[in-house]
């Protein structure tokens, strides 16, 4: 018992006496690198569509979707870094062809933070949607809706003509049945007469 109690007062003066120098400078290089690991988010907005698939398959809820002015894509992914496990399944579910709308850059990442609440928002992923490709999107829906209003009236005019071309050929058939039956009945009385 004495003796374990030595060789723990011996550690403590070493430790007094010899301090140890760190390994690692954790602000320069990460402390632990995850093999899994498969970077940063990357959201590219002119490819998204809006679909609400990554929201959904996230299973830790970091992803908020950020609504936009314009009809597609009405939602775009913001992605919250603090509570992200950054799993990829966001990435592995996004429809878009060929290139994903939203994906995982690799390389490494550095979260480093004072520890507010101020510096917690620093770790979003936030697009930035340019007020110029908004304005073109809306520009372009009223293109579609103007081009889809004139097929609409376009269609409509043909099918009301078509409604009275058949009308009309209605009639025809009508008036040329009763003329034919007309001249039976004339031919019929022709016969009578002539008996």
């Amino acid at each position: 018992m004495l003796f374990q109690i030595s060789e723990k007062i011996v550690r403590v003066m070493k430790a007094f006496t010899e301090p140890r120098i760190a390994t690692k400078d954790i602000v320069k290089e990460p402390a632990h690198k995850s093999p899994i690991f498969r970077g940063r988010h990357e959201i590219k907005y002119e490819l998204c569509i809006g679909c609400d698939a990554c929201n959904k398959i996230c299973p830790v809820d970091a992803i908020v979707m950020k609504p936009l002015p314009i009809k597609k894509p009405k939602i775009i992914p913001e992605v919250n870094l603090a509570i992200c496990i950054f799993c990829g399944l966001c990435e592995d579910v996004c429809p878009t062809k060929p290139e994903k709308a939203i994906k995982l850059s690799g390389g490494d990442i550095e979260m480093i933070t004072g520890g507010t609440h101020k510096d917690l928002d620093n770790f979003w992923v936030r697009v930035d949607v340019p007020e110029e490709w908004i304005e073109q999107k809306k520009r372009e829906e009223e293109e579609k809706a103007r081009k889809k209003k004139e097929m609409m009236a376009k269609k409509k005019a043909e099918a009301e003509a078509k409604k009275k071309a058949e009308e009309k050929a209605k009639a025809e058939a009508t008036e040329a049945k009763k003329e034919e039956s007309a001249e039976q009945k004339n031919a019929s009385a022709e016969k009578g007469e002539e008996k």
